[in-house]
């Protein structure tokens, strides 16, 4: 609020009124002696003038409490005293708030209330001590009366700073808020009940205020409702309107506060708002307070979140990205394999470049298990699973890199009890990730041994041992941190992106088992030790007729990517297996293409430049019961999801295997068979 840019002459001369008015008034209360009120607004109203206008308006306090005085009682010399001390009482009181209260924002906080409570007890000594000494001193009141006068006129100052000040401070300064409909009723169903307690207490409504019972506590819930609930203007006006009726009802001897003269009960009833003020504002600043704090909280959540959802399809748009050039070099790869009479060197060379494929591949399914375990998202498909037959095919897997480095792996699996609840795929990913690391980081002629044993019953222990370069006892705390590699020259030197042993820890809590990591140092090798429970073998299920395969015959096949070389290499594929392939490389023309001929199965990646592989199969589905597989470099739970929802039978992740491929074939193809011969 600008509202110092106002006329200083206006200003002056509406606030030297007002104070006047109110000043009169409030001297009708005065009991003691004429120029001591309990009840003082005017107080209040020069201390928000100060805070909102400005020491410039000081003149306005002066005049108006001069012309008070001067009509009231005392001389000239006397009121030019009382309107001295009633002026510097309210800019101390102003310089106080401003200086260490938070000047117009003073209400915001709980210890600045506080604060503004303490500017108001020790300013307002002014007025009184000068006002009451220079009437005693101009023989218009009794030395023996001091005592009492002066309490009297503090009081009534105090009071007039505590509940008029905020009132008038929050209404001019404090922001317009809108109340929605339920919060308007609320605001009138607390303003009711405010005055329907306040006459109950202090209205000689019921005989407990007719006969002064202490019950002014029940007016304190609905303060402390307005607190909770609302701003700290609303808290400020209900205490204001409180304080109206509390005075008018002492005054006609209602209410707990009545005692032997008029003067004692308006002294205590001021008493008692005073500390109902200052509780109350404290309490509505805090409420605020908390509301601002959750307020920030939330739009840092929601900041956080869009952060959160743009990393998430930067991560999708990423794996799209680096997952679609590899199918073509993995179909590439399959077709050179199967060429006759190839040399070793070109074994040895295609076997390079299939093992450097897939390590780029599991690098990008890494970084996307580790969002999803981040998001708790990660989906897991529980079996029960032989781990010792897990191990060894891992052992299978890795054994030609192992070889490559000259690493000897042993397996010493004696467990009897080797039956784990887990997802394969991921309770492999767990050995696979160990294991590589064990072979990465072991030199050459190393070994490492993998053993299982139960050390009771129900719990099996699997451990991976290496002879390699050990972890240093810094590094242990963490070893199974994201991205964590030790220092710089391990990066540099082995590679990889160090999220291997933070998966494979998280997939091992996620299967309910623990992973730990040993070592007694660097050059002493490592063992990771991974423990789960037990479950009791499968029950054997006789044996079945086997069902009878699906004849093999060529499929009418209609392939869609936008990505040329993938297209190229897979439609080579499926052709040399004897399918008929028409290739498109957006939705449009494969509408146009299907609309001419009729197909079996379409394969469509999920990113296409005119719409989506989802939108195609619908449509195509709508025309007739074509089966669907997906094939895309998105591959977060959602995207595949998507895919099935759409229609597609499969979800293949790029890049895409042969022999994947034609196992989801032959899948969605029995699928048809069966669907077919219900």
């Amino acid at each position: 609020m600008h509202l110092r840019r106002f006329s200083t002459l206006p200003a002056t001369s509406v606030l030297t009124l007002f104070y006047f008015i109110v000043g009169k008034l409030s001297l009708k209360l005065a009991f003691v002696h004429a120029s001591a009120s309990p009840v003082w607004p005017p107080a209040g109203i020069a201390l928000a003038a100060l805070i909102v206008l400005g020491y410039r308006v000081w003149p306005a306090i002066f005049l108006g409490a001069f012309l008070v005085n001067v009509t009231t009682a005392g001389n000239i010399a006397t009121s030019l005293c009382i309107a001295t001390g009633n002026t510097l009482e309210a800019v101390c009181g102003a310089w106080l708030v401003n200086r260490f209260a938070g000047g117009t924002r003073v209400f915001d906080r709980p210890q600045d209330v506080f604060k503004f409570a303490l500017a108001a007890v020790a300013s307002t000594i002014v007025a009184p001590t000068l006002g009451v000494t220079s009437l005693a001193l101009g023989a218009f009141a009794d030395w023996t009366n001091y005592g009492a006068i002066w309490m009297t006129w503090w009081l009534g100052d105090t009071a007039g700073d505590l509940v008029v000040a905020p009132f008038i401070l929050l209404w001019i300064t404090a922001p317009m808020r809108r109340w929605n409909r339920r919060e308007a009723v609320e605001v009138g169903i607390l303003l009711l009940l405010l005055i329907v307690l306040g006459e109950a207490v202090f209205g000689g409504w019921l005989p407990i205020s007719a006969r002064n019972y202490p019950v002014s506590f029940i007016c304190g819930p609905v303060v402390i409702w307005s607190a909770f609930r609302f701003t700290q203007r609303e808290t400020a006006t209900g205490i204001f309107i409180l304080s109206a009726i509390a005075i008018w009802g002492t005054l006609h001897n209602f209410g707990p506060f009545v005692m032997e003269t008029e003067n004692q009960s308006l002294l205590t009833l001021q008493a008692w708002t005073a500390v109902l003020t200052i509780t109350a504002m404290a309490l509505s600043a805090a409420m605020a307070e908390r509301r601002g704090v959750e307020a920030a909280l939330q739009q840092q959540k929601t900041a956080v979140e869009a952060a959160n959802r743009t990393k998430d399809n930067f991560l999708a748009m990423l794996s799209h990205e680096l997952r679609t050039p590899l199918t073509p070099v993995l179909a590439a790869l399959d077709s050179l394999e199967t060429l006759p009479s190839q040399s070793e060197d070109s074994k040895a060379s295609l076997a390079m470049i299939r093992r450097n494929v897939e390590l780029e591949s599991q690098l990008i399914d890494d970084l996307l298990d580790l969002t999803r375990i981040a998001k708790d998202k990660l989906q897991l498909k529980f079996d029960q699973i032989d781990a010792h037959e897990a191990i060894t095919n891992v052992a299978e897997i890795c054994k030609m890199e192992a070889k490559a480095r000259k690493v000897r792996i042993h397996l010493n699996l004696r467990a009897g009890a080797n039956y784990v609840t887990a997802d394969t795929a991921k309770f492999q990913q767990i050995i696979w990730n160990l294991l590589k690391n064990a072979i990465k980081f072991t030199n050459e002629n190393g070994e490492i041994a993998i053993s299982s044993m139960n050390p009771s019953p129900q719990v099996l222990s699997i451990s991976v041992r290496d002879t390699g370069m050990g972890i240093e006892r810094e590094m242990m705390e963490r070893i199974f941190n994201p991205f964590e590699q030790g220092n710089q020259s391990l990066h540099r030197r082995f590679g990889g992106l160090g999220l291997g042993l933070a998966i494979s820890k998280s997939l091992a809590e996620a299967h309910g088992g623990t992973l730990v990591a040993r070592s007694d140092g660097r050059d002493q090798g490592s063992t990771f030790v991974l423990t789960m429970n037990t479950v009791p073998p499968p029950q054997r299920r006789p044996l079945e007729p086997e069902s009878v395969l699906l004849e093999a015959r060529a499929l009418r096949i209609l392939l869609v990517d936008d990505h040329q070389d993938t297209c190229i290499a897979l439609e080579r594929l499926l052709v040399r297996r004897g399918h008929l392939v028409t290739a498109a490389h957006d939705v449009r023309s494969a509408m146009e293409t299907a609309a001419r001929n009729r197909f079996d199965l379409l394969i469509s990646d999920i990113a296409l430049p005119d719409g989506t592989g989802t939108d195609l199969i619908a449509c195509l589905r709508a025309m007739s019961p074509v089966r669907g597989i997906a094939i895309s470099g998105f591959g977060m739970n959602g995207d595949i999801e998507k895919s099935l929802n759409a229609g597609f039978s499969e979800h293949l992740v790029k890049p895409v295997k042969l022999d994947i491929l034609e196992a989801a074939i032959d899948r969605v193809m029995q699928s048809a068979l069966a669907s077919n011969s219900i």
